[in-house]
Formats: C-alpha cells, sequence, structure tokens
C-alpha cells in the first residue's frame, strides 16, 4: 500500500514542476506585461475619462520602463471597485485580455433632473447619486426641490420614482402645450408640485400623486377660462376630484415671477 502511495507521489513531482515553471514563466515573462497605457482598454465612458480610469486604477498615463506591470499581478476585483468608486460610474468589469492586456467596461451613471445642493447645481440619477456636471454637456431637465427631506436613500428614490413618472407621463404632451416644466418639488409625498413657464408667466400646479396625465390635461383646458376673468394666477390645486382651487397672486408676486429664470 505504502509502495503504491509511494509510486503515486513521485508520479505527481513531473507534474507540479511543470506546474510551478509554468506559473514561474506567467509570473515573470515579459510577454505579460502591461507596458504602456495603450495596454488598457476602457470601454462605454461617455464622461469618465481615460485619464479617470487609470488613476483610479493606480495605473500612469505615461510610463517608464520601470512600471510595467503584470497582467498576472493584477487583482481584477479590487481594481473593478477602484473604479466602480468615481462618481459617474455606475458599474464596471474588468477583464484580462491575454497576452498583455486589460479591458475595462464602463456602465456610467444617467442623470434624470438637476438638484440645488447648497446653493449649486448638480445633477442626480434614478438611484439619487449626485454628479458634477462634465464640461461640454448640455443636458434639459428641471431643477428638483425638496429632496433634503426624506430621512434615508429608500424614501429618496421613491420620491425620485414619483418624479420620473410624471415626466414620462407629461413627455408627450408638454412640448406641443408650450410650457416648460422648470423646477419640481417632492417636500410632499403625496403632492408633487411643478413650475410651469410659459414665456414670462409662471404657475405653480399641484399634481397630487397620481394620474398626472389627466390633470395636466385639465390645466390645459381650464386654463383659458380663468385668464378670461383677467385674474394673474399664482397656483392650481388639481388635486380634487370635480374641483380645481385657483389661488391668485398677491402683492409682490408679479416681481417675484418675473425674477425667476
Amino acid at each position: 500500500m505504502i509502495g503504491w502511495f509511494l509510486l503515486g507521489a513521485l508520479a505527481m513531482v513531473p507534474f507540479a514542476y511543470g506546474g510551478i515553471r509554468l506559473m514561474g514563466y506567467a509570473l515573470h515573462s515579459p510577454r505579460f506585461r502591461l507596458i504602456g497605457s495603450d495596454d488598457v482598454v476602457v470601454e462605454g465612458n461617455r464622461f469618465v475619462s481615460r485619464e479617470e480610469v487609470l488613476g483610479a486604477m493606480g495605473l500612469p498615463l505615461y510610463w517608464t520602463a520601470g512600471e510595467a506591470v503584470n497582467v498576472f499581478r493584477v487583482n481584477l476585483d479590487l481594481e473593478r471597485r477602484q473604479v466602480e468608486a468615481i462618481s459617474w460610474v455606475r458599474s464596471a468589469t474588468v477583464t484580462r485580455v491575454f497576452p498583455h492586456r486589460l479591458a475595462v467596461h464602463i456602465v456610467e451613471r444617467t442623470p434624470v433632473a438637476f438638484v440645488n445642493v447648497g446653493g449649486r447645481i448638480k445633477l442626480i440619477d434614478a438611484e439619487g447619486a449626485l454628479l458634477e456636471k462634465p464640461d461640454k454637456s448640455d443636458f434639459n431637465f428641471p431643477v428638483l426641490e425638496g429632496l433634503t427631506e426624506p430621512a434615508n436613500g429608500s424614501e429618496r428614490m421613491i420620491r425620485l420614482a414619483l418624479y420620473q413618472d410624471f415626466m414620462k407621463q407629461l413627455s408627450a404632451d408638454t412640448p406641443s402645450s408650450g410650457w416648460l416644466i422648470s423646477e419640481v418639488n417632492l417636500a410632499d409625498a403625496d403632492d408633487l408640485k411643478a413650475l410651469l413657464v410659459q414665456g414670462r408667466e409662471t404657475i405653480d400646479v399641484h399634481f397630487g400623486h397620481n394620474s398626472f396625465h389627466e390633470r395636466f390635461s385639465d390645466f390645459l383646458t381650464l386654463l383659458p377660462e380663468v385668464r378670461k376673468t383677467n385674474v394673474k394666477i399664482d397656483s392650481i390645486d388639481l388635486r380634487y376630484r370635480n374641483q380645481v382651487v385657483v389661488d391668485p397672486q398677491k402683492d409682490g408676486d408679479q416681481r417675484r415671477a418675473n425674477s425667476r429664470p
């Protein structure tokens, strides 16, 4: 029995030796070394630069001879997590492309609105991630207010989902109506309020939390009748069934309206 065991162990020696030699070749051969930034392929990035990706991975933009990195020594999971730490990156994958390349595939975040954060305008995505506006980018979104009140991230995402449903339901009607959605207030989860702008006229509209398309149609139908009264409108509340509440402008409201961008 012992003899068979020793015979088997001896038979494995060439395989173990070959494995050690192969591992040593893989870890030390120049064939498997990253020697420049061109050996890192970045895909899926629009607003995230190659420089940001390389910096997050701890790789230089310009390489010297002593900075070559063996692809087998790269911790792919660690590099993925470091790339995902970039604010604009929603998810990333890092893979080896033999013999001497790395491929980084990025899924960027998709902004859905602007948000005022301490007097600074930033972008925000559907998951509540705050994003700096990239240079030479053009976004046409309303400014969200009232997102500082939710106590936790899940509540913020619920309110952002309410906003997205609102925008989706009104997307087909607002261009032809002549009204622009300038601001959306989400402070009250049961009452989405939107500031609608047409020329120099601004109206705050209470839409509630559902039936946005129907209520916007009611607004368009009602407005010509209200204008016949020559009342300058400050806000319209559409939340109540078979009833619309119109709040006329008070002293100073016209100056406030004209000062809005």
